[in-house]
């Protein structure tokens, strides 16, 4: 999980450019990604609500002033808007350095690849409808697997996050009820655009707590349900800001997390600080109704810090640390 709102430090070379590319060729690299960061910078979605299938389509907020809050699965969603969603994805992480640039040019990519799903997905997002554009996004990725799996089988396919640091997160973490992969679902590409002209911290928390009255939403409407949620970040930054919202989260120290050099998001764990994997036992029933309402009451205080920090202070998320 990564979120952008804390720019990262100077961007070091990426493993291809590290290698060596001539003048010319960095020049139309620089020019290609600058390129698609403008092309996304320009693109409009709008009407993508309406066309989202009924059945796929989890959450659904407008707003009197056009902010539009969408949770929908990847498979209700048309190609077209889809390559608009990944393409936000990947203009946003060229922006931090967080994707690979020589990649991005060479396979002259304008959004992620997001062929071949074997996972389910599904896809938060707040939106203006009255420019089309995407302001903040969050995904949810659920594991790859038919059927469930039974978390510490050593055969099953790992969780991205696993992956990239190389471990079976449940070897580690145990939770009191029986859970399957089914019931486990990955925190993905939390990530919003670029400063714009007019924006302001109080618009900003705004659009922040309703993608999270959107994502918890849409957790509750998931089935099997989620009992657990997983995912990696920087303690200070995403993890911290999750933190706001679940009672509990367990760290994972002492892994060293990569991706090949051939990854187009090889950077992810180049250009951030110390990256941490994480587990955390999902709001459910109850528990989740009471989240959701500290939400709509922070978004409807008069004082939207104040009610914001009322929320976290009734949440009351702890931290705790398991070193492997």
């Amino acid at each position: 999980m990564t979120d952008t709102a804390v720019a990262p430090g100077v961007a070091t070379a990426s493993p291809s450019a590290a290698a060596g590319i001539g003048t010319g060729t960095e020049d139309r690299q620089n020019r290609f990604v600058s390129d698609v960061m403008a092309l996304h910078d320009r693109m409009n979605l709008r009407g993508l609500a309406a066309s989202i299938s009924p059945d796929d389509l989890l959450y659904l907020a407008r707003r009197p002033d056009g902010l539009v809050v969408l949770a929908a699965r990847h498979r209700g969603i048309p190609e077209r808007y889809l390559i608009g969603i990944y393409g936000f994805r990947l203009a946003q992480y060229l922006r931090l350095r967080f994707a690979d640039e020589s990649l991005a040019f060479r396979r002259a990519l304008f959004s992620e690849p997001h062929g071949g799903h074997r996972a389910e997905e599904v896809h938060v997002l707040a939106m203006d409808e009255r420019t089309g554009a995407i302001l903040r996004y969050v995904s949810l990725v659920g594991a790859p697997e038919g059927d469930p799996a039974d978390l510490r089988d050593p055969d099953r396919t790992p969780f991205p996050c696993e992956r990239a640091h190389r471990i079976n997160l449940f070897d580690h973490v145990a939770f009191e009820e029986e859970v399957t992969t089914s019931e486990v679902w990955e925190v993905k590409r939390l990530v919003h655009r670029g400063p714009q002209g007019g924006d302001n911290g109080a618009t900003r928390l705004r659009v922040t707590l309703e993608l999270m009255l959107g994502f918890y939403t849409a957790l509750g409407r998931i089935r099997p349900g989620v009992k657990v949620l997983v995912g990696d970040g920087e303690e200070g930054v995403a993890i911290q800001r999750t933190l706001r919202s679940l009672r509990e989260i367990t760290v994972l120290e002492g892994t060293v997390p990569s991706l090949p050099a051939d990854d187009l998001m090889f950077p992810l764990y180049t250009q951030r600080e110390v990256v941490k994997a994480f587990a955390a036992r999902a709001p459910r029933g109850g528990e989740l109704d009471e989240l959701i309402g500290q939400l709509q009451c922070a978004l409807a205080h008069e004082d939207l810090l104040l009610g914001f920090r009322s929320m976290v202070g009734q949440v009351g998320g702890q931290l705790r640390r398991v070193t492997i």
